[in-house]
């Protein structure tokens, strides 16, 4: 802690002039500011706007002397003790006697030796300068004091948040404060994966948006290096203004007064992001600032990591309760599937019973299926590898066809599912991927609804927004949950005793749908038995209703065309590729019966032998399989010349669901991607789509990657 006091005041007051000079060349060897007054309401106004270390007081002087001077400056508490030295070539006891009564620290008569003016001078002049050390040394530890308190509350303030957004965010307000900074931003970047940044701005009243004074931007080329270097770094606002381009704002605004960084960095040393101070309320940021940003960076860094280590704990747990949860759902499908199973290959039953054997099977069989895939989708999410395909479209249809397909286990349950759609609602969206979005929502309303009460779904313009809502009358949501309940893996009763089946990423995977898509979506309940809302908003598209009609009526006429032609494979080759012997001939029926020619063969090596002498319209191929697989396969038939079957349509039909394992399969020259389990009708479709496309000139050469096609099953 350092207190430098510089130059000081000393203030000589007499009405000749020649005085005047003769005494600031005698005091000017002192090094100090020299103040000059000709009068005695000339010393005044210059006590009122400057402190001084000593005064010399003439005695006579016109007007007001120097003893009506000296009094009037007694009278004010601000100049009551600076010392008065009295000059003077009066020699009277009376004048002595009544400027030592006035509180004159001496009186020197003239003509006097400059030696010993001097010397008495620099004596007042040093007392003056120890003073305001002393003041300045107890502001300081003051100004100290505060900001270790303020140290304090930041720490009970940052160890109290409840996660981790929450803490960034305690930590930037508190480092603005113990700061004294207008502007602060913390940055923290773990290096897990799935693990995004967070970053938190405050900003002082003087940035609030009752201001027209906009911020100097943070520097965040500044930011970048003192993680890359993980010691704190310290700036002028005249260091910033002789580099604008560290503020990223081209010059165009004035640099902000002063910057200060500390780094935030792990138990092993590494860095975790910053803590970035810019534009200090008062000139710029002192070393104490600095030593005590370091000190808020040390504890805000072990905050984050008792965060992240209990957040991992607790993701732990919930992992733990979703495997036994994901094995009870998984296995509940196949218990009803084997059961059946048996019991029709076993019993002799009736055709009705047969046929509701059937049913309870492809049930299942749907149910898990659907459960795999949210399992994809919620591995897409973690890795940000979930597309949406998004186009101009209206979005009351895609509500109505996932409403309609949950009406039917509605009515089994007893429940009404009222509907108010605005059909002039258009978004720029993935039709599948919002029909997934009002699936799971309107499937969330129907598991948690008792018998005999009723949903409600409704689509309205609100403002910019299009406003889908779905509210249910049903068991309602804790209020301790509400704020978890889009949460991955979280379920209110994840016990053995719970009511109601799934995994407890429904609702996640909303979330993101609809973040992803640019809108929000909120969860609302009174409270338990009371019903619950869930409000999805999403930006309008600002598109004529014509020509998105016209789309639409497109895609119609392009659907019905392409169911047309797979109603018959007739006259068609296929060669189908699959190592599984129950799927292999599921799969040959399927094709058969529609009056395919399938030559099926078990493996890849198979595959290449029966090639020529099938001489194939169509290659259906699954992936896994032993020895070579399916791209090795895909990739001996394109090195083939077009004359010898190089490009020989093929679809890659495989349990590899993935956005990259799409990709890969498109890549190595497969021309569609269709995932297990499929519909036998989309099979169908999909063979004669590839061959109708093929003999059109509409697939794209076997060189010519990445422009194919997926089919969801």
């Amino acid at each position: 802690m350092r207190a430098e006091v510089g130059r000081v005041n000393i203030l000589i007051v007499d009405d000749r002039p020649e005085q005047l000079l003769s005494l600031e060349a005698v005091l000017a060897p002192l090094g100090e500011n020299i103040v000059k007054a000709a009068s005695g309401r000339e010393a005044l106004r210059n006590l009122l706007q400057e402190e001084f270390a000593v005064i010399l007081l003439d005695i006579k002087m016109p007007e007001i002397d120097g003893f009506e001077t000296a009094t009037l400056i007694r009278k004010r508490r601000s100049t009551l003790h600076t010392p008065i030295i009295f000059l003077t070539a009066y020699t009277d006891r009376v004048y002595v006697e009544r400027s030592y009564s006035l509180g004159a620290v001496d009186y020197i008569m003239t003509p006097f030796a400059p030696e010993v003016l001097r010397t008495k001078v620099s004596v007042f002049v040093d007392l003056f300068k120890k003073t305001q050390k002393i003041k300045l040394q107890a502001e300081s530890l003051r100004a100290r004091a505060e900001q270790l308190q303020r140290l304090n509350r930041a720490a009970l303030a940052i160890n109290s948040a409840l996660s981790l957004d929450a803490m960034v965010a305690a930590i930037t307000e508190a480092a603005r404060d113990v700061g004294g900074a207008h502007q602060a931003m913390t940055l923290v970047k773990l290096e897990r994966p799935g693990e995004r940044a967070r970053t938190a701005v405050s900003l002082s009243e003087r940035y609030t948006t009752f201001q027209k004074e906009a911020p100097p931007p943070i520097p965040g080329k500044l930011g970048a290096l003192v993680c890359a270097r993980n010691r704190p770094l310290r700036l002028t606002q005249r260091d910033l203004s002789l580099h604008p381009e560290w503020l990223d704002n081209r010059g165009e605004r004035p640099p902000p007064r002063g910057y200060l960084a500390a780094p935030l960095t792990a138990a092993d040393g590494q860095n975790i992001g910053t803590i970035q101070l810019s534009d200090r309320h008062d000139g710029e940021f002192s070393d104490d600032d600095e030593t005590v940003l370091v000190q808020l960076a040390q504890l805000a860094s072990i905050a984050i990591q008792n965060c992240v280590h209990a957040e991992a704990r607790e993701a732990n747990r919930l992992k733990d309760e979703f495997l036994a949860t994901l094995s009870h759902e998984l296995r509940s499908p196949l218990n009803a599937i084997l059961g059946w199973t048996h019991l029709l290959r076993c019993e002799p039953f009736d055709a009705q019973r047969v046929a509701h054997g059937l049913e309870v099977i492809e049930r299942n069989v749907a149910a898990q299926t659907k459960l795999i895939e949210d399992l994809l989708d919620v591995s897409r999410v973690t890795t940000g590898k979930l597309s949406i395909s998004a186009a101009p479209m209206a979005l009351a249809p895609v509500v109505e066809i996932a409403v309609d397909a949950i009406r039917p286990a509605a009515e089994a349950k007893g429940l009404t599912i009222d509907v108010s759609l605005d059909p002039h609602i258009e978004v720029n969206g993935d039709a599948d991927r919002l029909q997934q979005v009002v699936s799971n929502l309107t499937s969330n309303a129907l598991k948690f609804t008792r018998p005999g009460d009723h949903i409600l779904v409704s689509l309205r313009r609100a403002g910019a927004m299009a406003e889908l809502t779905v509210r249910d009358t049903g068991e309602g949501i804790a209020p301790d949950f509400l704020p978890l309940v889009f949460e991955r893996f979280r379920q209110a009763d994840s016990t053995s005793r719970r009511t109601h089946a799934g995994l407890g990423i429904g609702l996640s995977l909303v979330r993101h749908i609809v973040e992803v898509h640019g809108g929000s979506v909120v969860a609302d309940s009174p409270g338990l038995q009371k019903g619950s809302t869930f409000v999805v908003r999403l930006p309008l598209l600002g598109v004529e209703r014509s020509s998105l009609s016209a789309l639409m009526r497109e895609g119609r006429s392009r659907s019905l065309a392409s169911s047309e032609s797979a109603s018959s494979l007739g006259g068609l080759r296929v060669l189908l590729v699959e190592d599984d012997a129950d799927a292999r001939e599921l799969l040959q029926e399927v094709l058969s019966q529609h009056h395919a020619e399938v030559t099926a063969v078990a493996s890849a090596h198979e595959a290449l032998e029966a090639f020529c002498a099938a001489r194939p319209h169509v290659l259906v191929s699954d992936i896994a399989m032993p020895g070579e697989d399916g791209y090795e396969l895909i990739r001996a038939i394109r090195r083939l010349p077009p004359q010898a079957g190089g490009d020989l349509p093929a679809l890659a039909l495989t349990a590899y669901a993935r956005k990259e394992d799409q990709k890969r399969a498109l890549d190595a020259g497969f021309h569609m991607h269709a995932t297990k389990p499929i519909e036998p009708a989309a099979l169908v479709a999909a063979v004669a789509s590839l061959v109708a496309r093929a003999r059109a000139g509409e697939l794209p050469c076997a060189r010519e990657r990445g422009s194919s096609e997926e089919i969801n099953p």
